[in-house]
């Protein structure tokens, strides 16, 4: 996506009930169609929309605001079915990743999602996709020598090291 997008966080609350609302929460997740998502104008990152605030300013306050155990549910499904390219694989496991992040933070989520079943679906289409997400340059994987594959790995590392938990791998 060339185009970055701004959204203040009540536009974003808006756009996230509309993702819900119309079955688009992949797309939301993806940064498809309008749902293409950033946070600090000054920092210019390549990536198809800003992972942590859809998740937090998106998902949770409109969990939060609802109580609806649909937006649970929608979440995950939206997560276990990104696996149809290396890109949509790539959102799912950031996705999955911040949640599980948000999970073990000072300041947790408002619900938990992310249980052995999640962990063992990421990883089979995390290993299913190795080899295209080696090969896929987009985004933040056009710097590095093993595409998004490379990314994942990096951020894997931080995932075991602050939470002890490991999409790469059986640990948890």
């Amino acid at each position: 996506m060339d185009v970055k997008t701004y959204v203040s966080n009540e536009e974003l609350l808006a756009l996230t009930k509309k993702a819900f609302d119309n079955d688009e929460v992949a797309e939301f997740l993806c940064g498809e169609k309008e749902y293409a998502i950033h946070g600090n104008r000054d920092i210019h990152t390549n990536i198809p929309t800003d992972f942590n605030r859809i998740v937090r300013n998106g998902i949770y306050k409109l969990y939060s605001e609802t109580h609806d155990e649909k937006i649970i549910a929608e979440f995950r499904k939206a997560i276990e079915n990104l696996n149809d390219t290396p890109t949509r694989v790539w959102c799912a496991y950031m996705a999955c990743w911040n949640q599980i992040l948000n999970e073990h933070s000072k300041h947790p989520a408002p619900f938990v999602m992310v249980d052995e079943t999640l962990l063992n679906k990421m990883r089979v289409n995390l290993q299913r996709n190795e080899m295209s997400l080696r090969n896929c340059k987009d985004w933040i994987g056009n710097n590095k020598d093993d595409g998004l594959w490379g990314y994942i790995n990096h951020l894997d590392s931080i995932l075991m090291k602050d939470c002890g938990v490991c999409l790469l791998c059986n640990n948890r």
